[in-house]
């Protein structure tokens, strides 16, 4: 049994604040629609949704809830989710407080993420994250994200991310 969350919801009045439990059924739930097994952006998607408008859940009841998932925490993603403290959704909105700035290789990219960092998701056709906040990337200097889309060209799938050095395109598997 999953201890109470006794942390206040971040965001105020109205925000549910989200067990450990709660999350772990909006995760399965994502992985058992038709989506899942060829597209784990639409899972993503599913999991944003089903998050509610207003939520808010701890660092500790997500890295449990992804665990008792099945879903792996390995290499940049399990040093990124160790350092989360909380996460919260408002509508379109989600912040993500981490204890520290995080420094992480990802396929040969050295990125970082600094102890606020916050987006805002819109679905639809072409998944995006915009207005990115507190992301960066190392090529020579740090190149801030401001937003990554995904969309499909021509049958392949196409993730363009947007920077403060431009916009760089890379096909997916």
């Amino acid at each position: 049994m999953t201890p109470p969350d006794t942390t206040p919801p971040a965001g105020g009045v109205g925000v549910t604040s989200l067990s450990a439990d709660d999350v772990k059924k909006i995760i399965i739930e994502a992985q058992n629609t038709q989506l899942a097994a060829s597209d784990p952006v639409s899972v993503a998607m599913q999991i944003f949704s089903g998050l509610g408008n207003q939520a808010s859940v701890s660092g500790d009841n997500l890295r449990a809830a992804l665990t008792a998932s099945g879903l792996p925490l390995a290499g940049p993603l399990a040093t990124v989710m160790a350092a989360i403290q909380n996460v919260t959704k408002a509508g379109d909105l989600v912040s993500v407080t981490n204890s520290q700035d995080i420094q992480a290789e990802i396929n040969g990219t050295q990125a970082r993420l600094k102890k606020e960092v916050s987006f805002e998701v819109a679905q639809g056709e072409t998944p995006t994250l915009s207005n990115i906040k507190g992301v960066a990337v190392h090529k020579v200097f740090w190149i801030d994200i401001h937003s990554i889309q995904l969309r499909q060209d021509q049958g392949k799938k196409i993730v363009s991310v947007a920077t403060s050095a431009g916009t760089k395109e890379f096909t997916v598997a």
